[in-house]
């Protein structure tokens, strides 16, 4: 259990919105393959309906899943399945890095976890959209590959999010959030740079010092648009096969 002043701590409860509903859902239903490529899916008001959201958020989500590259909307005709899905590990989904590495036949696991609670840096804190020095939880965490580490994350959030009392924090940090502080995550804005390990994660991957890694820093937003955490994910690069699915060309533009 976290130690945390009384002062700093504030209950959020704060309910999706239809969209984001709408969204989870269809997400959830294309990944157990409700539909397969090419099938097109049911009508906005029949999925409205099955969903208990507006039309309007329907059309939303599904604006949504076009984008990531999911379905096809076609004038006329309706929304189809692509053809070509995305990869699990596709850079354009925001997923953990347990289904990355499950994603290519391998078995994830810790090697290492830690919540703790500091001051926020000055990076932090402009993430966050917080004072500077203001209250943060760090989770940090060495993700495995079949045993090997292949991943190190640190993930910061408000300590005002906590409720009082947490009784468990666990390992998954977007189910927290969720689940015990009452904020879901609707999407991130990541940026991507290349790294190498370094004096510090050397040890820690088990590699040399000039080995690769792939670093995404990102910020996970709610449906409002508010930051909510800010993460930094130091990736083995040579244990990932990362995609980019890229819509288009766009009409108009030469090659």
């Amino acid at each position: 259990m976290l130690d945390v002043d009384g002062g700093l701590r504030e209950a959020v409860s704060r309910r999706p919105s239809a969209t984001n509903r709408a969204l989870q859902a269809l997400r959830q239903l294309l990944r157990e393959d409700r539909w397969i490529a090419g099938d097109r899916l049911p009508s906005e008001p029949a999925l409205a309906e099955e969903l208990g959201v507006s039309r309007v958020s329907v059309r939303a989500a599904l604006a949504q899943l076009q984008s990531e590259g999911l379905v096809d909307r076609r004038h006329g005709s309706g929304t189809y399945v692509n053809s070509v899905r995305p990869l699990v590990n596709s850079l354009h989904q925001n997923v953990g890095s347990d289904q990355l590495i499950s994603s290519g036949g391998h078995t994830p696991g810790i090697a290492e976890m830690s919540w703790r609670l500091g001051s926020a840096s000055e990076d932090v804190s402009a993430r966050l959209g917080l004072e500077p020095g203001a209250a943060v939880v760090d989770l940090y965490r060495v993700r495995t590959s079949d045993g090997t580490p292949v991943t190190v994350e640190h993930d910061y959030f408000s300590a005002a999010l906590l409720p009082p009392n947490p009784a468990s924090l666990g390992a998954s940090l977007y189910a927290f959030l969720s689940d015990v502080c009452g904020v879901d995550v609707a999407f991130g804005i990541a940026a991507i740079e290349p790294a190498t390990a370094g004096a510090e994660l050397a040890p820690v991957f088990g590699v040399s010092p000039d080995e690769l890694l792939l670093v995404i820093k990102q910020v996970d937003y709610d449906a409002d648009e508010r930051p909510v955490s800010f993460s930094i994910e130091q990736h083995l690069a040579s244990a990932f096969d990362f995609r980019l699915v890229r819509q288009g060309p766009a009409k108009g533009l030469s090659g």
